[in-house]
């Protein structure tokens, strides 16, 4: 049966917008900026130290960044019902 993976993203700013046929083998491309260079690719949790290491020894590639969005946190709901709670109205 088909078996759900943990995938993270990871943005490699390329020299040139040429290169990105280059990082195309490496993962699923999910955005590419032109004005920016640079790309977004999807791969799996456990490649993404290999494949930072790997692509940043590279010689068309600028840096690399992993996604830090599962490290953060997401629970907002809490947070704007306390703030709204601990103001009080005055009337005149």
């Amino acid at each position: 049966m088909f078996e759900k993976k943990e995938r993270k993203s990871i943005v490699v700013y390329l020299n040139y917008y040429r290169d990105v046929k280059k990082i195309k083998q490496v993962g699923d491309i999910a955005y590419v900026s032109r004005r920016g260079r640079y790309a977004v690719i999807y791969v799996d949790q456990d490649q993404v130290e290999t494949l930072v290491e790997q692509l940043s020894g590279e010689k068309f590639v600028k840096r690399v960044v992993p996604s830090y969005l599962k490290d953060l946190d997401q629970n907002f709901v809490g947070n704007l019902w306390r703030d709204s709670d601990s103001v009080t109205i005055v009337e005149n």
